[in-house]
């Protein structure tokens, strides 16, 4: 590739991003909002978007994403390898050039991650229809030979008020979750049978008390706060299960949910979420992005129940 250039865009050229010659029209990593939005809001900024160039022309990108005010970037949210013959081999060595330069000495985020992970958002269809399927699978390869790792693939859910309110739970009470040492007492219990990836992972790395600590400090940090976080209870009162609603950058979501073991099997899950949606719309807020592992059919069931519709889906590299 002698007539490539790799390099990361300067303040003044970050809008040279949208130059990008070959978007797909699959629906293949489209993000809902418009790369300079993000730009403006302090979410990309110089240095963390690289261009692949033959002349002036751009015919691969990649850009990374924090929450603003971050040193770091949380993930790699823009990729797009080309449509040229060669566009694994252009694709995989501008990633390996953008993470060189972004994972320094000194990298750390809040997410525990030793590197950018990468996010391809996908169309919920995507390995039923050819266009999608060749577009995701081009992303894929090229990251792997850049040395990401398939981790996980997550189902993207969406609420709105049109999808239904359902009635909050008669069968259990809520009560605000200001207890560190209770909460995290229901998290490590939630974490020794868990269907979660990220969560799994945390088990793995850190062990059961740590890793339900860690969901209290990252969790904490975004910016809902810990306004809306619950504990449920049965009429015995007994804790049932935990949500974390919160707020991101973009749309409110639940950090967490769970259903202690002891408890399962009662759809308890649809109280849980059914009473976040109540306290996010009490304040305001109308629109719920959720996810849950490809694996984790309870969780997903739930979300149908409650009323949530399919988003398309994310596959996750690390």
């Amino acid at each position: 590739m002698p007539d490539l250039t790799i390099r990361p865009l300067d303040a003044g050229e970050l809008h040279l991003f949208d130059h990008y010659a070959d978007p797909p029209a699959s629906g293949v990593g489209v993000r809902s909002r418009p790369f300079h939005e993000y730009v403006a809001e302090g979410q990309c900024r110089p240095g963390w978007a690289w261009v692949a160039l033959r002349g002036t022309r751009v015919v691969a990108r990649a850009a990374f994403w924090a929450p603003p005010g971050h040193d770091h970037p949380f993930s790699l949210g823009w990729f797009d390898p080309g449509t040229g013959p060669d566009r694994i081999d252009v694709g995989a060595a501008l990633l390996r050039a953008a993470y060189a330069a972004v994972v320094t000495e000194d990298y750390a985020v809040p997410t525990g991650n030793d590197r950018p992970e990468y996010d391809l958002l996908l169309p919920a269809d995507w390995r039923q229809r050819p266009d999608a399927h060749a577009d995701a699978t081009d992303r894929i390869t090229a990251a792997e030979r850049a040395g990401l790792r398939f981790f996980v693939e997550r189902l993207n859910y969406r609420w709105t008020p049109e999808c239904g309110l359902p009635p909050r739970s008669s069968r259990l009470r809520f009560e605000p979750a200001t207890d560190d040492a209770l909460v995290t007492d229901v998290l490590a219990d939630l974490c020794t049978d868990t269907l979660d990836g990220y969560a799994l992972r945390d088990v793995q790395r850190y062990g059961v008390r740590r890793a339900a600590e860690l969901t209290i400090e990252e969790t904490e940090a975004m910016h809902g706060g810990r306004t809306w976080w619950r504990l449920g209870y049965d009429r015995a009162g007994d804790v049932v299960g935990i949500v974390l609603p919160t707020l991101t950058t973009d749309f409110a979501t639940l950090a967490y949910v769970g259903v202690v073991p002891a408890h399962r099997g009662n759809h308890y899950s649809d109280d849980l979420v059914t009473e976040a949606l109540h306290l996010i719309t009490e304040d305001g807020h109308t629109v719920m992005y959720d996810a849950t592992d490809l694996g984790n059919a309870p969780m997903a069931a739930t979300f149908e129940r409650v009323g949530y519709r399919p988003a398309g889906r994310r596959v996750v590299m690390l």
